[in-house]
């Protein structure tokens, strides 16, 4: 039995951390479950850290102060795509491979995309409300064949977001300049500049990273660009929003509505409440992977990252890469 301990800080319910439990015990590696709130307080996660090698991380903060004390710390294996909460810097200096679930979870999120502008385009929250009211005044919507998608960047989740809205027979542009022509061409999309597509197009989905570039990107001058009478989807981070610019384009029309799987301060409190307490708001808890099927898949993954790490090898998916110069990995 190895003298590693991971501990697993996701939900152990199906769909969750279970599946990484199996492997890691498979592995010979004793692991053990910490699962609190839904957002810990940099005190418990620096506690849980204490004489651990590898931690199946949800939400939690990893910085300096949190990881004073992890000297056994070899990886954190990251149970999504975002890595906005670790500092890469620090866990390159301290010899911490950080690694991620890209591409297990695009589905799910890009049905939510979808989810969204369905709800929002054809009113599915208002006409709930009314039927359940005993009313039957009956919203008009739009077809989606009709409209144009506008995506602000297309990896993974962005490229399955393209493909359904192929099948709405939906226009699609794209601005990412990470992303050739023809990697677009072929999915069906047409690349454009930011101008353009926040002029031309019916929806706006965000599909691009936390990030300081990207912070509020979304502001208010982003969103008077944007075309009047359309929509606003972010299914990425909340901080990529300027809440109260946002708040201000759907009190004043300029927008129709938006539909949030995120917003800045979750749960939302302050602006983030106010903006999703607005009618023409669709807001979800931050649900996009919350499938079955995306949760066992990016905890499995995770899980072998911890175990190629610990046994030796370089895991599949590695954030901060230039931290393999300093280790000892086949």
């Amino acid at each position: 039995m190895s003298e590693n301990r991971c501990i697993i800080t996701v939900g152990l319910e199906i769909g969750g951390g279970q599946p990484a439990a199996d492997i890691l015990d498979s592995a010979g590696f004793p692991w053990v479950h910490r699962y609190g709130a839904p957002h810990w307080e940099d005190d418990a996660t620096r506690d849980a850290l204490q004489g651990v090698s590898a931690i199946l991380a949800g939400s939690e903060r990893f910085d300096a102060s949190t990881l004073e004390g992890a000297t056994e710390l070899r990886v954190i294996a990251r149970n999504g795509v975002g890595y906005d909460n670790v500092d890469l810097g620090q866990c390159t200096k301290r010899g911490i491979v950080v690694t991620y679930t890209p591409g297990v979870m695009a589905d799910a999120v890009a049905d939510l995309t979808f989810a969204l502008l369905l709800g929002l385009v054809r009113h599915i929250p208002t006409g709930d409300r009314t039927v359940k009211a005993g009313d039957y005044n009956v919203p008009i919507g739009e077809d989606l064949p009709s409209m144009t998608l506008g995506l602000l960047g297309c990896g993974r989740i962005g490229a399955e977001t393209v493909r359904r809205a192929k099948g709405f027979r939906m226009r699609v542009l794209v601005n990412d300049p990470f992303v050739d022509d023809a990697t677009l061409q072929a999915l069906g999309a047409e690349a454009v500049d930011r101008d353009r597509l926040l002029a031309e197009a019916d929806v706006i989905s965000l599909h691009v990273p936390m990030s300081a570039d990207n912070a509020n990107i979304a502001n208010a001058d982003f969103l008077a660009a944007m075309k009047k009478g359309s929509f606003l989807i972010n299914t990425a981070r909340g901080g990529l929003v300027d809440e109260p610019a946002l708040i201000a384009a759907l009190q004043n029309g300029h927008l129709a509505g938006a539909g949030l799987d995120c917003q800045a301060s979750e749960p939302p409190v302050g602006v983030s409440a106010e903006l999703v307490a607005l009618d023409n708001v669709v807001a979800s808890p931050h649900s996009g992977s919350f499938t079955v099927t995306a949760r066992i898949r990016m905890a499995q993954m995770a899980a072998r990252s911890m175990v190629d790490v610990l046994q030796g090898r370089v895991p599949e998916q590695v954030v901060n890469r230039e931290v393999l110069e300093k280790l000892e990995l086949s």
